[in-house]
């Protein structure tokens, strides 16, 4: 990863997320229950998406931090990828980045994976998709912590607008932030 260009990171990250989003898609086209659901899907309640969805990334970005700073580097240490894609992005292009991360990433594991196949499902679908935390247990387990916890935002907020994750993304973008160019 450190060896690409900016261009190629970028071009990775917007890849990755247009494959997701196309598997959304396809979801919502050939699975009856996703498809379904998608107009229930964008419910409008501020008090849940301010209040659980702000509160979700605050706990997540708190518990992450502590983890950070009270297991070995090794543990949570991902290659690097993480860093390196926020180095290649400038602070605006970060907060694009992680929108379009969390809308595509919401939209296939809770909209389309959930209601059509329930909340283990997507839940481990979410931690199995994040592929380059499978050889590092700590991180696995975030994953897993992190899919199963959307999941249930999602359960009880019905609407992907609550646990969308923008909010927790964008958190956790700016916590696991180095220096952009």
């Amino acid at each position: 990863m450190q060896q690409l260009s900016d261009r190629d990171v970028i071009r990775s990250l917007y890849l990755s997320q247009g494959i997701i989003l196309v598997t959304a898609v396809f979801c919502f086209v050939y699975l009856p229950k996703s498809a379904a659901a998608f107009s229930r899907l964008w419910q409008i309640d501020f008090a849940k998406i301010v209040g659980l969805g702000f509160f979700s990334a605050l706990i997540i970005v708190l518990l992450e931090s502590i983890i950070d700073r009270i297991v070995p580097e090794k543990w949570t240490d991902d290659g690097g990828t993480n860093a390196r894609v926020f180095q290649a992005l400038s602070y605006p292009h970060i907060l694009l980045a992680m929108a379009v991360v969390a809308l595509s990433e919401e939209l296939l594991f809770r909209g389309a994976i959930q209601t059509q196949f329930g909340f283990v499902i997507a839940s481990l679908v979410f931690a199995v998709v994040h592929v380059r935390y499978l050889k590092k247990p700590l991180l696995f387990i975030s994953a897993c912590a992190i899919g199963f916890y959307l999941g249930w935002l999602f359960m009880i907020g019905k609407s992907l607008l609550v646990g969308n994750g923008a909010l927790h993304n964008g958190c956790l973008s700016w916590h696991n932030l180095e220096t952009p160019t």
